[in-house]
């Protein structure tokens, strides 16, 4: 099909004004609205400021402690008194094996994790955006043939009503002409009912107001093929990523929790003979080296675990997104020999019936047959090509399309 031929007919099926009254909101508007509206912007900023602080818990030393003691009180004279023993140490246990090191890199990869998820809600909250603001174009579409549909039975309705006024039809072909003009009038309202509601959808997701508002559906039918090898989201990837580091800070963390830490006391102590002495000690705890293997043993599971729910996501995803591809490249197929071969056959049928039923060849229920089956061929058309969009919709979540958009917002 010549290239003005196929805008002509793309033209005829929306039948979209050229001037846009109001605010015409993009996909890019839309997403950036609701994710700044979404509560879970404040939900994820409160989730890291408790993982910062539990950073910054992690990033100290073990506290000290002061111990003081008593000895030798008793009633027994200056025997006793002489006996007398009150003393003050201070203790510190001290690190060792790089515990705090291991603690501090653990949370670091606590708030990794934090972040990388809060990006795939982003995602997800994009996607929903992405879905209604595909019903209101696929809504703008259909309010375009139903134009189409008024226009065409308001000519058909004049040319009958001509003939009906000549005695060249019979009386019912004008109230058959006239009730399919109401019927045209109505799916207009109605589809434009279902536009405004669609478009109130769509703001509801940031809170707006939809009054004024429209979408640009002039390429809702201009559809691209996808594009070259796709991969899965890095976003989604990227939380895997993420529990690899935690799930290898943990191990790193029994590790160092394997060796034992000593504390260290010292301090004066007052004897009742008036005499000072200074004393000074060292405790090791005894290591449970069952406890530390079944520790280190956890960690090394938990790893390993991680690593194969990483490879069962690729997997998995991978398979997603070779589906969704394929249901994109066959609803963009269908669209294509609609909207190419089909609708050009009923537009060039119905001129030339109704040529010919100006001529008194044909009679008005050939007329309407074909009035209806362009109609049906531009309703269907409209419909595979929702289809085609929500397939893309998937397509773009599993492919992260608005993964830099996301990460930007953080």
């Amino acid at each position: 099909m010549k290239p003005y031929l196929r805008a002509a007919v793309v033209a005829a099926a929306l039948s979209l004004s050229a001037v846009v009254h109001g605010q015409t909101l993009t996909l890019e508007d839309a997403v950036a609205r609701a994710i700044g509206a979404s509560p879970q912007g404040a939900a994820n900023a409160a989730r890291v400021d408790v993982l910062t602080a539990a950073r910054a818990g992690a990033d100290t030393r073990p506290p000290a402690s002061i111990d003081v003691l008593a000895e030798n009180f008793g009633v027994g004279g200056d025997d006793l008194n002489r006996q007398i023993q009150i003393g003050a140490t201070y203790s510190q246990r001290i690190e060792r094996g790089g515990k705090r090191a291991a603690r501090v890199a653990a949370a670091d990869a606590d708030l990794d994790v934090a972040r990388a998820e809060a990006v795939v809600r982003r995602l997800d909250v994009a996607t929903a955006v992405q879905r209604l603001y595909v019903e209101v174009q696929a809504t703008e579409a259909a309010i375009g043939i139903a134009r189409e549909r008024v226009a065409i039975a308001e000519q058909l309705a004049r040319e009958v009503g001509r003939r009906v006024a000549e005695a060249r039809d019979p009386l019912f072909a004008g109230t058959r002409a006239r009730t399919q003009l109401a019927e045209a009038k109505v799916d207009l309202e109605l589809a434009e009912h279902a536009r405004d509601a669609a478009m109130k959808r769509l703001a509801s997701l940031w809170g707006g107001d939809a009054a004024g508002m429209t979408v640009t559906a002039d390429r809702f039918l201009v559809l691209d093929p996808s594009a070259g090898p796709l991969q899965p989201a890095a976003a989604d990837l990227a939380i895997f990523e993420a529990r690899r580091r935690r799930a290898a800070a943990g191990l790193t963390l029994q590790q160092a929790g394997a060796r034992t830490d000593p504390t260290w006391t010292a301090g004066p102590r007052y004897i009742g003979t008036g005499d000072v002495a200074v004393v000074a000690g060292v405790s090791l705890p005894l290591a449970n080296r069952g406890l530390n293997r079944a520790n280190i043993a956890r960690a090394e599971a938990e790893a390993r675990q991680v690593e194969a729910d990483l490879a069962v996501e690729r997997f998995q995803r991978t398979q997603a997104i070779a589906l969704a591809a394929e249901k994109v490249e066959e609803t963009r197929h269908e669209v294509e020999a609609i909207r190419d071969r089909v609708v050009p056959g009923a537009q060039r049928t119905l001129a030339e019936v109704r040529a010919g039923y100006n001529r008194g060849g044909f009679t008005f229920l050939d007329v309407s047959t074909a009035q209806i089956a362009l109609h049906e061929a531009r309703a269907r058309m409209v419909r595979v090509a929702a289809r085609h969009h929500e397939a893309r919709v998937e397509l773009d979540r599993l492919t992260g399309r608005f993964g830099a958009f996301a990460q930007g917002t953080q």
